[in-house]
């Protein structure tokens, strides 16, 4: 394995860990903020908190008319991923919305990089997805039947955004930095959830020192880092392998429940998560299998 893949897959793995705590920060702030509101004022929080910095580091480059096309599926997937898994959360077991999230998305990558970015999806590929798929449903077993109707379609709506998302912003990064894709990301999700909150008369929350803006302000923080860290790393991977290293946010979701909710964990989480995490090793084991069977047979 060179150094750029296991860079790109460290990347991935640390913002699976802020993946993961979306949940927790989701439940802790609880129904304090109307659905679009709490996504558009984490927009502005986050591009308060990365302009200072991307200016100082000259992140910003113009984008030619001709480069638009690569950056509008990105964006239209984008602006789908906030609202949808806010509400989920807040009306769903956490380990349910884990399972339908990481469902879809894994599918909807391997589609978007097979269809759009022209990765090729080998049978190895193909096992890995479904043994990933054999360590949900250890992890979560029937956890799914006790969803919601609503909250079934809005956490595949996530799943197919997100999933969609992080492989469409493979190609415009070749050209410009992962800070300002980052940064288009949330100026979209601004521009397009304000206007919503406004017109649906939501409810606005006068900023207060408490301990739901409090949490609010982290989720934002880590919501930054995490969205940040995996644009980076699925530069440096396939999208299609990239989504399956993600899937070990499940494992770092199902702790946090057991430390903050105080769920409980039982064997076949732990067997769901080891299976997980071999699916997620597969295909790069057999790559690094198979050049060095090469390797000795030309020598």
């Amino acid at each position: 394995m060179n150094s750029k893949k296991l860079f790109g897959y460290t990347m991935i793995i640390i913002a699976a860990v802020g993946f993961g705590s979306y949940g927790v920060w989701s439940k802790l702030m609880g129904a304090s903020f109307p659905v679009f509101y709490q996504a558009w004022v984490r927009a502005i929080i986050i591009c308060l908190l990365m302009l200072p910095f991307m200016l100082k580091k000259g992140s910003f480059k113009r984008i030619p008319r001709r480069d638009w096309p690569q950056f509008i599926p990105f964006i239209i997937f984008t602006i789908f991923t906030q609202a949808p898994l806010y509400y989920a959360y807040n009306n769903a077991d956490l380990g349910t919305v884990q399972l339908i999230f990481y469902a879809v998305f894994v599918i909807t990558a391997y589609i978007v990089g097979r269809f759009y970015l022209g990765e090729k999806i080998t049978k190895i590929k193909i096992l890995a997805m479904i043994l990933a798929f054999v360590g949900l449903s250890f992890v979560f077993g029937g956890a799914i039947l006790s969803f919601a109707p609503l909250g079934l379609l809005l956490a595949t709506l996530n799943s197919v955004a997100s999933g969609g998302e992080m492989a469409c912003s493979k190609k415009p990064e070749a050209k410009y930095p992962a800070t300002q894709i980052v940064f288009v990301a949330w100026v979209s999700i601004l521009v397009t959830h304000l206007p919503v909150s406004l017109l649906i008369g939501e409810r606005w929350v006068a900023p207060a020192f408490d301990m739901s803006w409090l949490w609010l302000l982290v989720f934002s923080v880590i919501n930054m880092s995490a969205f940040l860290l995996s644009v980076i790393g699925f530069r440096l991977v396939d999208a299609s392998i990239a989504s399956l290293i993600g899937l070990s946010e499940i494992i770092f979701a199902v702790l946090f429940g057991a430390l903050i909710f105080h769920e409980k964990l039982s064997w076949s989480v732990g067997i769901g998560g080891l299976v997980i995490l071999l699916a997620a090793m597969l295909p790069d084991t057999i790559d690094i299998w198979k050049r060095k069977k090469q390797h000795v047979s030309s020598a």
